[in-house]
């Protein structure tokens, strides 16, 4: 129970340091900031290494980014001081205790669970540790049912107290390193030296080529790990139930092959059974380094005359360090984009398919031409023509996003033209319907954008005026429903015509724009738009306006005016209104993630004015797995009508509400705080006719 209460302890200081941020979320969940004044917040810091440890606060933060139960795929280093001692067992041989960033136990906690002593050794002294004494923790770390953050149990040790480690020496923490991993031999001979199904306390890194792969291609696919054999010419070592490069799990075969070079992290251990002695890389063991070979198996790099699939390339590709490429590689496929052309270079950046969509795909990166030749401009290819290209596949990460490419410097070796081409962006008198520029843009890679297109469509929504560049934001699609729709993003009026207001323009006008369809992505969003400086090429006004009657309106709240949650306006002229009611905490608008986050009791009214709503649709986010969809007692208040709405993954609606307003209330019955947030991200209105 003593257990129980430190976690919670922990968890509460953790989540009210994370929120110190406003715009970023707990990672635990919203904790109501304690009413005592003495916890002191201290910034995260370290980089986890011996050298340089995480302080709790930084562990705290490194164990947010792993999901629940989770083990860290890494050990590493945290400093604190020792607070609470509540079970340090000779009996067992580990220690639980709490650690903290001040002495007092009021700055970040953080929970010791079941660690290994001074040097990796089991406890014997049950005074080794005393309250206040600063200690560093190495090990792996989790976040326990996604709510206690903790040491992984038997996989953590007390590095050091107050500055003196094991035997008063540092101890190694791993047998050789990634860049300098032991030989077969040497593991060998570590091997050797343990008793008969020994296993060693340290990882090791080992190095060795792939000679046999021992699992079946079915129990690849069905046990996600492999067992294969690594040699170095002469020894053998075999690897048992092997994971993939960063502990990730093998999906099929083919991801590793006989003469690729490995090296691999894990436990060493002399296997005896039956009187039969095998050495091995014990369970648990994966791969941190991969290099492709040139032969055997399936790790060919294909020809001229029989290359690779796009499929079997990115195949090769996922099975790679990051940042690793291959030799030379020969790949057929059907063009899918052309995203850029560097004038200096002379180079195209495009991206094939085996069918020629926008899924499945491989970057060719700043790309040459036919044998090498220069590109004169981005034109000299199109969506559809087929090529074979010669040249290194490579796992491209930046920013811990991986796009597997075809590295720069590569060359067409043949082409057959597409006979249609497949970038028609348009004419002033045939322009692009909303559904075909939708289709180009999803076909872009994210941030691309086109050359100068023209669309017709219907506004369906008027969201903002800047009067800066003196521009609006609106929204057209075919029908001028608020589905299907594309964002006209700071757009000029009829031939860049500067405009002198909002209500320049209406729902329910037909509009021809020319400008630059573009891929817009902010934080994981996808918004498809034709982008700044379009102008309007021609437009018919509406006879009468908007949503008098019928019809619908969508709106997401990073795209309106948030800044008084009291008073939003639509651009029909709707209006939404948050408010506490009796709830704890008041509500609030997250610029940063724009949702708002309406807690127990309060409450969000709509009220359309002279228009009779018929459904409302409430998005919500969803954040390390929790849905925060609110309360089970969740209702709605339609005049004297009370509604109890639908859920389901992404939404929560509230149907036959026949009434111009509606009350949507996170009610909890248990009481005015706690509970399940709601937190929304956008709203859709239908309107009785």
């Amino acid at each position: 129970m003593k257990r129980i209460a430190n976690y919670l302890i922990a968890l509460a200081v953790a989540a009210f340091t994370f929120t110190s941020c406003a715009d970023v979320p707990s990672p635990f969940g919203d904790i109501v900031k304690p009413d005592s004044g003495d916890v002191v917040v201290i910034e995260p810091s370290g980089t986890g290494t011996e050298a340089d440890p995480y302080n709790v606060a930084g562990v705290l933060e490194y164990i947010s980014g792993l999901g629940a139960d989770t083990p860290s795929p890494k050990e590493v280093y945290i400093k604190g001081y020792a607070v609470e001692l509540t079970d340090i067992s000779a009996s067992y041989g580990n220690a639980t205790f709490t650690i903290s960033d001040n002495a007092e136990g009021t700055a970040n906690k953080f929970t010791v669970y079941r660690a290994a002593g001074l040097g990796n050794q089991k406890v014997t002294d049950e005074s080794f540790i005393k309250q206040g004494d600063i200690v560093v923790i190495c090990g792996k770390v989790t976040n326990y049912k996604g709510n206690t953050p903790e040491t992984v149990q038997g996989a953590a040790y007390v590095y050091s107290v107050n500055g003196k480690s094991g035997g008063g020496a540092t101890p190694a923490t791993t047998l050789g390193t990634k860049d300098a991993p032991l030989t077969i031999a040497q593991a060998l001979e570590t091997i050797n030296a343990l008793a008969d199904n020994g296993t060693t306390a340290q990882d090791a890194y080992v190095a060795g080529k792939i000679t046999k792969i021992k699992t079946a291609d079915a129990d690849i696919a069905k046990y996600k790990n492999i067992d294969y054999i690594i040699s170095d010419g002469t020894n053998e070592l075999t690897v048992f139930r092997g994971k993939n490069i960063d502990n990730t799990d093998f999906t099929a075969a083919g991801q590793i092959n006989v003469g690729d070079e490995v090296v691999v992290i894990g436990k060493l251990t002399k296997f005896v059974k039956d009187g039969n002695t095998t050495p091995e890389v014990a369970q648990g063991n994966y791969i941190v380094k991969l290099t492709k070979g040139s032969s055997g198996g399936d790790s060919g790099l294909g020809t001229k005359d029989a290359p690779l699939t796009v499929a079997k390339a990115l195949e090769i590709i996922n099975a790679l360090a990051d940042g690793g490429e291959t030799a030379d590689a020969y790949v057929k496929g059907t063009i899918s984009q052309v995203t850029s052309y560097n004038s200096n270079y002379k180079s195209i950046t495009y991206y094939i398919s085996d069918d020629g969509k926008t899924t499945n795909e491989l970057q060719v990166y700043s790309g040459k031409g036919l044998n090498g030749a220069e590109f004169a401009a981005k034109e000299d290819l199109s969506v559809g023509d087929q090529v074979v290209i010669k040249g290194k596949l490579k796992k491209y990460v930046k920013n811990g996003n991986v796009t597997p490419e075809i590295n720069q410097s590569s060359e067409i070796v043949t082409i057959v033209k597409a006979s249609g081409g497949g970038n028609d962006l348009g004419t002033k008198d045939a322009p692009l319907t909303v559904v075909k520029a939708l289709e180009i843009i999803n076909a872009l890679a994210d941030g691309g954008e086109t050359a100068d297109a023209y669309v017709k469509g219907t506004i369906s929504q008027v969201t903002s005026y800047n009067s800066t560049y003196k521009s609006i934001t609106y929204y057209i699609s075919d029908d001028g429903k608020t589905t299907n729709e594309l964002q006209v993003y700071s757009g000029k009026g009829q031939n860049g015509a500067d405009f002198a207001a909002k209500e320049d323009l209406s729902v329910g006008d037909q509009v021809v724009i020319k400008g630059k369809l573009k891929k817009y992505v902010k934080n994981g969003k996808v918004t498809p738009e034709i982008n700044q400086s379009s102008e309007i090429v021609t437009i018919t006004k509406a006879s009468g306006g908007g949503n008098t009657g019928g019809g619908e309106i969508k709106a997401a709240f990073g795209d309106l005016d948030c800044s008084n949650i009291a008073a939003i306006k639509l651009s029909d002229g709707t209006t939404l209104s948050v408010s506490q009611e009796d709830g704890k905490s008041a509500p609030i608008y997250h610029e940063s993630t724009k949702i708002i986050r309406i807690y127990a009791r309060n409450a969000i009214t709509i009220n359309a004015g002279s228009k009779k709503i018929a459904k409302v649709v409430l998005d919500y986010d969803t954040y390390n797995g929790t849905a925060y969809k609110g309360n089970d007692e969740m209702y709605g208040e339609a005049g004297s009508n009370k509604i109890t709405p639908t859920k389901d993954s992404a939404s929560v609606t509230f149907s036959n509400v026949n009434n111009s307003s509606l009350k949507v209330v996170n009610w909890l019955e248990s009481g005015n705080s706690g509970g399940t947030q709601f937190r929304i991200t956008g709203i859709t209105i239908t309107y009785a006719n």
